[in-house]
């Protein structure tokens, strides 16, 4: 897949809490962000994402 669909597709990432419907930007530039409610956390940059919570209290979303 060329560097530029990839890169495009990944930007479109967001993770929604299924509790509280807060939505988290995939890339958060390595800072942890939690949801309103706690259930969900992202921490993120160009080269990983990390998830913390739950994967049932989780969803992805390509916007």
């Amino acid at each position: 897949m060329p560097k530029e669909i990839a890169n495009k597709t990944k930007k479109e990432i967001h993770y929604r809490c299924k509790k509280c419907r807060d939505e988290i930007y995939w890339n958060t530039h390595k800072k942890m962000i939690m949801c309103k409610c706690g259930a969900l956390g992202v921490d993120g940059c160009e080269f990983y994402v990390r998830l913390i919570g739950d994967e049932k209290d989780r969803e992805m979303i390509k916007k």
